[in-house]
């Protein structure tokens, strides 16, 4: 990942590779003092000098820390006299004091090089082309969009105290004590504890929670634990890959993914849950080790037995076993944090403001986004972030698992929640004084036990499913893509897209970075396009319940685009095909008899005729649901055609399992290397939806 930028005389430039703390050689760092100084105005590194009372402690870290491992790299401290925009969380000299004394150390100079490289890199953020984050950009809860100079991501959260005094503290240990102390390339805040992210696996963050003993046992008995500790792909990164790409006919620079880091997510039930809804009392001996497992563990395979069945009974490392797969459903692929588990950008009469910071006090309606659990049982797990016209009327914004909707969603709504069949499961963004942002990956607290029944199943399989393709892809969010820049991905980097063409490009694309953001439609403002003479399968999310869906993706189509063959089926090596070819090419609009699309009016009853005519020949209007990705959140998608129209494709109708895992599979129909896939969302449609005693709403 690009980290931080060389600029040679305003015109030649090269990048420096880090991840965590490993320099790719990909050009020599030689910072000259013409190109870089900034003589008439104080910088960062100035700052800490001139500020010895506070930061002399930091300031030797700089001075001793280099970027990179190479032998001519220069320290950080020469770094931050160069230009720049930096986020720097500076820790006093109280704080480095505190931080010496748990390693066991009287001063700086005894700091391993590996614990000074950590401190330091933890602390900076690099903003590139953008303005530092000052605290009014501080997202709250949330993480920062960029990830520090040891590509970890950094939690922030707005706390109060009894007295009535408030605070931002950074990943969950840092108080900011002053901020947005601003120099010429950079904005300075310090906080009162330094800022070193832990490097322990996800299991054994959990492990580590004096109140999830109950889950850490199941994790170590079920052995799901062994699966969460990788943290990298060394293979891929030790493999050289081009530092940029361009495509023909999309403006811009792609970056080529330079790390591959392997991530995950837990939602852990407290131990005080399990005690609430299934009576566990845990016993501890004088040790304080818990004494009464073998009881714990009959009341919970019971209750477990209860939903997934015996098989395999007395096995709980059997992927059949009832417990095995309840600690499965708890487990997601992706290090998802927690204000990105849904993405905001043109939900509707949603105004994002910065498109690449976007505001999160205003959010109109709810914003959700379905995942896949881990496990033999792949499964479905809704996560809903509630908007301002929630039916609780909560302007927290609290995110909830498998929670369902009732929604003003007629014609001349607004698709507020007006109220709930189930109200969820909530997610705590933190786990009070335990850490929950390990290494690989974020645990989080739910409030109630997590289970995959039939009522949960039938109220998922009820629905209108609609996903969004980056999400079917854990590692955009595993490798902070996601919403981030112009990216071009090898083949082979995704676990879902399989047996890809060699001539096959993969590139992601998002609103925020493109030169003409303000005419996308893109569902949640970003998308997947496949170039050359692609061929890919694709493994898509199950469905919930077994049942006839009918399956459709979103598309949008222009002269750049190609002819695609679709295939569907359960066997990704013999996939059958769905139809005819289908042209991308095409213009949408009332005289294309192919795709007779027809501007909404005011009368409802000639949009519905408009609406069937258009479905009969295999298409629908893009949902009311999402505008433009413009800012302005005044255009529904469905009012604009020609090369601005977003559309639904059908692709099949098909009788699915549950338990079983389904493919697509897309080939270019065109011997044309430069012709475009456009991926955006994908919609799973129950029959009682599409073809039921009610229309299907617009939305």
């Amino acid at each position: 990942m690009k980290s931080l930028i060389c600029r040679f005389n305003n015109v030649l430039g090269c990048f420096l590779m880090l991840l965590t703390g490993v320099f790719f050689a990909g050009c020599t760092e030689d910072i000259s003092t013409d190109n870089f100084a900034i003589a008439t105005e104080e910088t960062a590194s100035d700052y800490f000098a001139n500020n010895p009372e506070k930061y002399s402690s930091i300031k030797a870290i700089f001075d001793r820390v280099r970027l990179g491992n190479a032998d001519n790299a220069s320290s950080l401290t020469s770094v931050l006299s160069s230009r720049g925009n930096y986020t720097i969380f500076a820790p006093n000299n109280d704080a480095v004091a505190a931080y010496l004394q748990t390693l066991g150390l009287a001063s700086v100079g005894q700091m391993s090089y590996e614990q000074a490289q950590l401190v330091a890199n933890s602390c900076i953020i690099d903003n590139k082309d953008d303005s530092p984050y000052e605290t009014s950009d501080f997202p709250t809860p949330g993480t920062f969009l960029l990830s520090n100079l040891n590509d970890r991501l950094l939690s922030c959260s707005f706390e109060s105290e009894e007295e009535g005094d408030s605070y931002y503290l950074i990943n969950g240990t840092s108080r900011v004590l002053s901020s947005d102390h601003e120099v010429s390339n950079a904005m300075i805040h310090e906080v009162d504890a330094v800022i070193a992210p832990s490097s322990e696996s996800l299991a054994d963050m959990i492990g580590s929670a004096g109140n999830m003993k109950i889950m850490t046992y199941l994790l170590q008995q079920t052995s799901w634990a062994d699966s969460l500790v990788q943290d990298r792909d060394v293979e891929y990164e030790e493999e050289d890959h081009d530092e940029t790409y361009t495509q023909s006919g999309v403006p811009g620079t792609f970056q080529v993914a330079q790390r591959r880091y392997i991530g995950f997510t837990a939602f852990v039930e407290p131990d005080e849950v399990y005690a609430q809804e299934w009576g566990i009392q845990l016993s501890t001996d004088a040790e304080g080790n818990v004494s009464n497992w073998d009881e714990v563990m009959q009341i919970i395979s019971q209750r477990c037995e209860a939903v997934y069945g015996t098989e395999d009974h007395d096995d709980l490392t059997s992927p059949d076993n009832a417990v095995n797969r309840f600690v499965a459903y708890h487990l997601l692929y992706g290090r998802m944090a927690y204000d990105r588990f849904v993405s905001h950008y043109n939900e509707y009469n949603y105004m994002y403001g910065d498109k690449r910071n976007p505001q999160t006090q205003q959010m109109p309606t709810n914003v959700w986004d379905y995942y896949t659990t881990m496990g033999k049982y792949r499964g479905l797990i809704k996560i809903t972030q509630v908007g301002d016209a929630g039916f609780e009327h909560d302007l927290d914004h609290k995110i909830y698992v498998n929670r369902f909707s009732v929604y003003n969603n007629g014609r001349d709504g607004d698709y507020s929640e007006v109220g709930v069949t189930d109200p969820g499961i909530l997610i705590s963004a933190a786990n009070g004084e335990y850490d929950n942002n390990a290494q690989n990956g974020f645990y989080y607290p739910i409030n109630k036990i997590l289970l995959y029944d039939e009522t949960t199943r039938s109220r998922l399989g009820g629905e209108r499913i609609r996903i969004d393709a980056a999400t079917m892809l854990p590692e955009l969010a595993t490798n902070n893509n996601r919403g981030g820049e112009y990216t071009r991905f090898p083949n082979g980097y995704f676990d879902n897209i399989l047996n890809e063409s060699n001539d096959t490009r993969i590139l992601y694309l998002s609103s925020a970075w493109s030169p003409d953001g303000s005419s996308w439609n893109d569902f949640q403002g970003d998308e997947l396009m496949f170039t050359g003479l692609y061929d890919i399968v694709l493994r898509i999310p199950p469905v919930p319940k077994d049942g006839t869906y009918e399956l459709r993706m979103g598309v949008s189509l222009n002269s750049m685009r190609g002819m695609v063959q679709i295939y569907f089926g359960d066997d990704p090596l013999r996939l059958s095909p769905v139809g005819l070819p289908f042209d991308q090419r095409q213009t949408v609009s009332e005289s294309n008899p192919e795709i007779p699309w027809v501007a909404d009016v005011e009368d409802n009853a000639v949009n519905a005729e408009n609406e069937k005519n258009l479905r009969n020949m295999g298409y629908l209007k893009g949902p009311q649901y999402f505008m433009m990705t413009n800012g302005k959140a005044d255009t529904p998608v469905r009012q604009r055609g020609g090369d601005y129209a977003a559309i639904r494709r059908i692709i099949t109708v098909a009788n699915l399992q549950a338990d079983k895992t389904y493919y697509f599979r897309f080939k270019s129909a065109l011997r044309k290397t430069d012709a475009q896939f456009f991926m955006d969302y994908f919609e799973y449609v129950p029959t009682q939806i599409y073809n039921g005693p009610q229309p299907e709403d617009i939305w």
